[in-house]
């Protein structure tokens, strides 16, 4: 099953990579001005990375802490770029926090951890 995954996460990288490519095509023929094809094509982008993210982490080896905090990251781009193609309301508000609480956390918990090696670091020398 692992190996399926790792294609499945492969292609939808790949994929990622093509709608961004969508997204800048775009944006260079518009001139840089906001077009509904910007839009879609960078939610599309979000979807897919956030998808072969979690793909990935189920065949993963990892301890199971990193391996949940990383599921968080690809849900939030699954969020993301889902949140662009519901009309405003509750679920998007919603939708759009979960995100912001997970980069927050995923973020402030990589920099806690580099600032305690580094007091280790600089203590040991």
């Amino acid at each position: 099953m692992k190996p399926v995954t790792c294609w499945l996460s492969g292609g939808l990288c790949l994929s990622s990579l093509a709608a961004l490519s969508v997204l800048l095509i775009a944006d260079v023929s518009h001139h840089l001005s906001l077009s509904p094809l910007h839009r879609q094509a960078g939610a599309v982008a979000f979807i897919l990375i956030g998808a072969s993210f979690v793909l990935l982490q189920f065949s993963s080896r990892r301890p199971l802490r990193e391996t949940f905090k990383e599921l968080l990251l690809g849900l939030a781009f699954l969020l993301w770029g889902s949140e662009q193609f519901i009309p405003p309301g509750p679920w998007v508000t919603a939708m759009d926090a979960a995100v912001v609480l997970i980069f927050v956390v995923d973020l402030s918990s990589s920099i806690l951890q580099r600032l305690s090696r580094n007091d280790a670091v600089s203590n040991h020398e």
